[in-house]
């Protein structure tokens, strides 16, 4: 099981969190990763970014996940 990301909002090395990988996203929002993956892809979660090419892995800002949550629809 992942530590609670958003109590790691520094990196080993002190600097502030930058971006989250798909799997911390999926288990913060408690949704799948491919849903996670298609909110990137889709631009639901705004300001996700891949790492390199167009295998490279997802990233997703603190502030996207922010205004995500805030946007989507209430359940």
């Amino acid at each position: 099981m992942l530590k609670d990301p958003w109590n790691s909002a520094t990196t080993s090395t002190g600097l502030p969190r930058l971006a989250f990988t798909l799997e911390e996203v999926s288990e913060m929002l408690a949704e799948p990763v491919q849903t996670i993956k298609r909110h990137c892809q889709t631009h639901a979660l705004r300001g996700a970014y891949k790492t390199g090419g167009k295998t490279s892995p997802w990233r997703i800002p603190p502030k996207a996940i922010d205004y995500y949550q805030a946007t989507r629809p209430n359940e």
